[in-house]
């Protein structure tokens, strides 16, 4: 049955021209006699050693190691100087042995170019094909392709090709020196290499689209983590970009915060060189106070009060006039001029020292008028330097906020205040809560939890900013800020006011980049969408709760950072939301 395969594959069609068995060669039928039980157990053999070879392919999925076990196959039944597979390389771009020669053989070529005319005409060719075909020109096809063909054969040094081809694509080829025993290759070795040829196809085809697509996969994962490693980044630029945006828009309310006071230093500094002037230049009147222990004592007792603040009785603004008038009129009885008797009681009503209306008098009486300046110009120098810290100490607040929010810097996880980070945001957005905004606190003790604090303070200003925007149109606006830990796991952070509220049909849509609902110029939609975002990052949640007349955003967040952490059950959740 072998035989007769071999002849219908020489015989079946135009491929069959270039796969003649050679004129010296003719096909012996064995007969009758010559089957015995040394020819069977040869079968037997030959059949276990072909059943062997193929279980070795297909068990392998490195293409060298197929073409290694090839080549020792057919070495082992073939009497050839060497026996090599060429096999195509995608990388390459070309033909190549496999495995690489080990270098001991130079006339062995490391690569065939495709482009070779014998490679060409070898695709549309399946089958085995004899050099000396060739030099006979024992076909027309054999005539024209003779000098590339024989060329071919000299540089590999070979006699001899099997083509591994599959629908006119040449995967592969074998190559086999010259034939050690003999002049040429008879029938037995032609149909020892026929017998492998399919399956050597389909294991080395499969190998390389294995090994292909195992190199995909291998790509596919870099691209993968390097087009997150991008997206990452674009999310951190986007949200550094929204910050700015931010902070833009607060530019000009923050400069008007650190502005106030510094007007106030700039006011204070120049009253504290008058004060200054005016002691300095009447340094002659002390004399007074030096001669005059029980007028020094009344000085004293009245200064002491002037800088105490805990020592001052609380007037009423409202009373203040009238205490005014009153003072005024029961000092020009007592026989003050109207001009001076305005000054004392303007004096005392304004530092609140009416209980020591007598020891002002005495003052003024025993030591005129010259003494009492000098009591008000000390008073003055306490009252501005008080003034002046007080200023400072709000700018060096504003300073520190905005250098907390910001954190530039900033891209790692850390233990962090909550709250700081809600009051520091809430300093920064000062001058965007307008006159009559209640800022309700309810803070709960929270431990400090793991968190990227640069990215929550942009949480923070997305949703106090949005709160303020809501309640534009209020009567009475009131933003509730609310904490509380929830279980051992999470805490959570409630921003809720009382503005217009979200309508249901549009709220599917606020996390979606770049919807807005507010004015042209207002806002870029990148907000409730950034907030999102990172709270996801943080693996925590995000819920909304809106009606008429009321909304609240609910945060989530773990205590230990974006790790391994349990969801919170659903019962507490319609627990914490009523």
């Amino acid at each position: 049955m072998k035989i007769q395969a071999i002849f219908r594959f020489f015989l079946s069609g135009k491929k069959s021209e270039t796969a003649e068995i050679p004129a010296n060669v003719s096909p012996q039928i064995p007969k009758e006699d010559e089957k015995g039980p040394k020819k069977r157990d040869e079968l037997v053999q030959n059949l276990f050693a072909l059943e062997k070879f193929k279980e070795d392919l297909i068990s392998h999925n490195d293409p060298d190691i197929i073409s290694q076990t090839i080549a020792n196959f057919l070495a082992a039944k073939i009497p050839a100087e060497f026996v090599l597979v060429y096999t195509w390389d995608e990388k390459e771009g070309n033909f190549r042995p496999r495995p690489y020669p080990d270098g001991t053989n130079s006339n062995i070529l490391s690569s065939l170019p495709v482009y070779d005319p014998f490679l060409l005409w070898l695709s549309d060719r399946e089958g085995i094909h004899l050099k000396e075909n060739f030099e006979n020109e024992k076909t027309p096809n054999h005539a024209k392709i003779k000098n590339a063909a024989l060329s071919f054969f000299d540089r590999t040094n070979s006699v001899l090709v099997a083509t591994l081809a599959m629908k006119s694509s040449l995967v592969g080829f074998i190559l086999l020196g010259k034939n050690t025993k003999k002049h040429s290759y008879g029938l037995s070795e032609i149909e020892t290499i026929l017998e492998i040829l399919s399956v050597s196809l389909m294991s080395l085809s499969n190998s390389m689209i294995y090994q292909q697509l195992v190199h995909l996969t291998e790509t596919l994962e870099a691209k993968v983590r390097e087009r997150t490693k991008e997206l990452e980044e674009a999310q951190a630029h986007l949200v550094q970009s929204e910050k700015m945006a931010s902070l833009g828009v607060m530019v000009a309310g923050i400069a008007h915060e650190i502005n106030t006071p510094a007007g106030v230093i700039n006011g204070g500094a120049e009253n504290l060189e008058s004060n200054l002037i005016y002691i300095f230049s009447h340094l002659a009147d002390l004399t007074k106070l030096i001669q005059s222990p029980d007028l020094l004592k009344k000085y004293m007792d009245v200064l002491y009060c002037l800088i105490r603040e805990e020592s001052k009785g609380k007037i009423d603004p409202k009373d203040k006039f009238k205490l005014k008038k009153e003072t005024k009129h029961k000092f020009i009885e007592k026989g003050l001029p109207e001009q001076d008797a305005s000054e004392l009681a303007t004096f005392l009503i304004e530092n609140s020292i009416v209980h020591l209306e007598p020891e002002l008098i005495s003052i003024w009486n025993e030591g005129g008028k010259e003494v009492y300046e000098i009591l008000r110009n000390s008073a003055g120098l306490h009252r501005n330097v008080k003034n002046i810290k007080y200023a400072i100490r709000n700018v060096v607040r504003i300073v520190k906020a905005l250098k907390y929010y910001s954190h530039l810097g900033q891209s790692s996880y850390a233990e962090a205040d909550l709250h700081e980070g809600i009051e520091n945001t809430l300093i920064i957005v000062q001058s965007q809560i307008k006159q009559g905004v209640e800022i309700d606190r309810r803070y709960e003790k929270l431990p400090l939890i793991k968190c990227n604090i640069d990215e929550l303070n942009q949480v923070w200003t997305n949703l106090i900013t949005n709160a303020l925007h809501a309640m534009k149109k209020t009567e009475k606006p009131r933003l509730t800020i609310s904490t509380r830990r929830i279980g051992e796991d999470y805490v959570l952070v409630g921003f809720e006011d009382n503005g217009c509220g979200i309508s249901n049909d549009i709220k599917d849509k606020i996390w979606d980049p770049f919807f807005t609902t507010k004015d042209q110029g207002e806002g870029t939609g990148l907000g409730l969408g950034i907030v999102k975002g990172i709270i996801e990052k943080h693996k925590g949640r995000i819920e909304l709760e809106s009606g008429s007349g009321s909304t609240r955003f609910l945060v989530y967040l773990p205590l230990v950072g974006p790790g391994d952490v349990p969801m919170i059950p659903k019962e507490m959740i319609r627990e914490i939301r009523g």
